[in-house]
């Protein structure tokens, strides 16, 4: 009977790896017999190649015991295998949502999934010609990861976990966390608008935009109202959402080209501009008398650019001909 440990090594001989203690893995055979342990084994691999292919192997094979050692090594030095963990953390699905929501909502918990002989070692990322960069944390990279992956996976447990995560004071999980909320479309537009009354004006600011990025029509009436908000920045976000909400958002604007808010009624002009849609005419030309200039110009604007997409503007004169 073969020895189980003779699988787990690569045909050919003895080489340098085996002359220096390191064990070589038969990916290809380790994915054959299903072999999720001895897959799970060659994540500690020293070469990267395999610690790669061992990491894509676990997203077709591995249940909910691979979610742990697929997110140990998100904070691998390698790019490559960072990115083959992410992918098969997503294939898992539901079984690696609990793990990779407990990373986002605590940066103490990624501490669990490092190596006991890495303890304050410093992290390296290998670029071109083997030049390394140290990296500030493993920590952060697993948390970054953990919240783009949640928004492959579409589970709505994760909804609530990563609007709270816009709040952090890591850039880049703020930055996965609204690029995985748009994904989530309607599901996401509750959490989202209950931000838009947050204290922090850039909560605000990112709120709106991912409320825009939705595209859903139930994120309309909340950027509606956040065209309201004392703060420029808010506003102009919530009217740069209304822009890329097209159609779904045209009638409640129009509505709002009647509001009392000037700031409404002046972002309102301007999203009704830049969409560019006919029902707009009437409430736009009642705007043209506003005791406001600002939202006069806008919407005298607005009128001029919808009727010539229309083909409604007048020709311009044609010079006279010599005789």
């Amino acid at each position: 009977m073969p020895d189980p440990e003779a699988k787990r090594l690569e045909q050919g001989g003895s080489s340098l790896a085996e002359q220096r203690g390191e064990r070589r893995y038969n990916i290809d055979l380790l994915r054959a017999e299903e072999d999720v342990n001895g897959l799970i084994e060659a994540l500690r691999s020293d070469g990267g190649l395999t610690r790669q292919r061992a990491a894509l192997a676990l997203g077709d094979l591995g249940g909910p015991g691979a979610a742990e050692p697929l997110i140990r090594a998100l904070g691998d030095p390698m790019t490559a295998v960072r990115e083959a963990a992410a992918d098969s953390l997503a294939m898992l699905g539901g079984a690696a949502v609990g793990p990779l929501v407990e990373l986002i909502e605590s940066p103490e918990a990624s501490g669990k999934y490092e190596e006991s002989t890495a303890a304050g070692r410093p992290a390296t990322v290998t670029g071109p010609g083997g030049q390394t960069w140290e990296i500030e944390t493993r920590r952060d990279l697993r948390r970054v990861y953990a919240a783009a992956i949640l928004g492959e996976i579409g589970d709505p447990a994760a909804v609530e976990p990563l609007a709270r995560a816009l709040h952090d004071k890591n850039d880049d999980l703020r930055c996965q966390a609204s690029g995985a909320l748009a994904k989530f479309g309607r599901e996401a537009v509750g959490p989202l608008a209950g931000l838009l009354a947050d204290p922090d004006p850039d909560t605000r600011i990112v709120a709106a935009g991912v409320l825009g990025d939705t595209g859903d029509a139930s994120a309309v009436e909340p950027l509606i109202g956040a065209l309201r908000d004392e703060n420029d920045d808010v506003r102009g976000a919530a009217g740069g959402a209304l822009m890329r909400m097209g159609d779904a958002a045209v009638d409640p604007l129009v509505a709002a080209t009647k509001d009392a808010d000037r700031n409404v009624r002046l972002y309102a002009a301007g999203a009704l501009k830049y969409i560019g849609d006919p029902r707009a005419i009437d409430a736009l030309r009642d705007l043209t008398l506003d005791e406001d200039k600002d939202v006069r110009s806008v919407a005298e604007d607005a009128i001029d650019k919808i009727q010539m997409v229309r083909g409604e503007m007048p020709a311009e004169p044609s010079p006279p001909t010599s005789r």
